[in-house]
Order: structure tokens, then sequence, then C-alpha cells
């Protein structure tokens, strides 16, 4: 296995805000205005809320308050005031080991935030591709009109309303996604994504049917992600994983498996119960 000899901590925060911005950007008109579908800037700091599932927390959030500028420049102030200003549950993530790390929570802490779920984050190169014997198990990336199982599947597995899915269905459409469905006896049971920004790429948006655990669905999807990820000439290939996930350790010995690192996380923080 190939493992990561750096990386470069700005560029992975960069493309993680992007991978965020590009879902609530990616989603139709009509339900932008129906579902209360926002994405807003404020300098190195983005907030993306969705009106319609205001006790979602992860679907209303606030990345990069550790960038540059973030608080001193008063970026993070503005984005919780607009983020409270939508009425929905919220999480401010911190990354750590970025320049404003410390002094984001130290702020935050102040106001009466607290720490809450844990984002590990691990890294490695992209691989080769290797020949393998043919198999109940297929991956296919999938194309413009192909989404609608993705959708399915990601919101059965996760719990989550058809309308959080509607994020899904044109993201091959946009710069840089790729999207991946895996199938056994030629049923769709399992999915994945990734995103390209420069010489950095984004695995998210896993998920798998519970019939379908246990078959190595997602580490194939993982593998067939490093060798196209390796093809496009990244560095470095990101993952997540939220401890708050009922398989969140599971995910981490599976990256781990895969020749993945652990490198910084992120931290998340929210308001206690009542306040705004």
């Amino acid at each position: 296995m190939e493992g990561i000899c750096s990386y470069d901590g700005a560029a992975i925060a960069a493309a993680k805000l992007r991978f965020r911005e590009e879902l609530w950007r990616s989603a139709p008109l009509d339900a932008v205005e129906e579902a209360g579908i926002r994405c807003r800037r404020f300098g190195p700091v983005l907030a993306t809320a969705f009106g319609d599932l205001p006790h979602v927390s992860l679907m209303n959030l606030i990345q990069g308050a550790a960038e540059p500028g973030a608080l001193e420049e008063g970026s993070l102030a503005a984005a919780l005031e607009w983020m409270r200003s939508r009425e929905v549950d919220y999480l401010v993530a911190v990354a750590g080991g970025r320049p404003g790390s410390g002094p984001a929570e130290d702020w935050l802490a102040s106001r009466g935030y607290e720490r809450g779920p844990r984002v590990r984050r691990f890294a490695r190169a992209g691989m080769e591709e290797t020949t393998t014997e043919p198999g109940p198990l297929e991956i296919h990336e999938l194309g413009p009109l192909e989404t609608e199982g993705m959708s399915h599947i990601f919101g059965e597995a996760l719990g989550l309303s058809n309308l959080a899915t509607i994020l899904l269905l044109s993201l091959p459409d946009r710069e840089g996604w790729h999207c991946y469905r895996a199938s056994l006896g030629g049923q769709e049971v399992a999915c994945g994504s990734m995103l390209v920004r420069g010489e950095v790429a984004i695995l998210g948006l896993e998920a798998t049917l519970p019939a379908a655990r246990g078959h190595g669905c997602q580490t194939a999807l993982i593998e067939r992600r490093l060798v196209d990820a390796r093809k496009a000439g990244c560095e470095v290939v990101v993952a997540d994983v939220c401890d708050a996930h009922p398989a969140g350790e599971a995910a981490a010995r599976n990256l781990g498996r895969l020749g993945f690192e652990e490198i910084a996380g992120s931290a998340m923080w929210r308001r206690p119960r009542g306040i705004g």
C-alpha cells in the first residue's frame, strides 16, 4: 500500500468546503425555495442550511471557523448570526491543525457553545489499478441521469427523508464530481462519491443498504475511487468518519486496512438546547 508522505492542510480545508458548497448549490432551483436550502459564504467561512430539516443538525453546518481571518475579521460571528436567523439546530465545525483552531474553540466556548461529535479524518495517496477476480460485486460510475438509486440508498441507509436526497441528484453534472454504485446480483446496494479539486480528492456520501452489509461494498467503492483519484492526478485522498455514526468505528478500521493514515480531524460545536 502507498501511504502519504505529506499533505497540505489548507488545500484539504478548501476542498472540504467546496464539497459541501457544491452539494448545496446542486439543488434544483424549485427545491431551493420550497425546502429553504441556503448556502452563504462569509469570507473563509461557509454556512449551509436546510430549512425543511431544522432538527437535523448535520444538514445545518458552519465550516471554516479555524481558517485565517475567520475570527479576527468577524466572518465566524456573521455566519453564526445568519444561521441563528434560520431557526435551525446547527453545528460549527472547527478543523484541527489550522491556524485558528485554538482561538475559534476558545471563542465558541466563551459564548456557551459545547463540544459535540468529533469527526476523524484519514488520508492516503491514490493507488494503481490492480487485477481482481470477477465476482458478484460490481462497481459502476454513475452518469447524470443515474443517481436516483444512489439517492434511495443514501436516504434509507442513513434514515434521512427523501427531501434530503435532492442534493445528490445532479452531482455527476458538476465539475470534478464522481458518483458510484455497488451492485450485488444486479441490484444497487451501496454508493459513494468523490470530489476532485486540484491535487486533493474528497470521499463522501457513502451508504450501504442493511441487507448488503458484510459483502465488502464500501471497500470496493473506496478502492475504485483511489484508482480514479490517481488517474486524475491527485496527491492525497481524504475521508471523514463521524464518531456519532453507529458504523464509525468499523469505517475507521476499514480505512486503516486500506492504508489510510489518521490526520487532524474536526471538533463539532453546538449551542445548548434552548439557546439561540
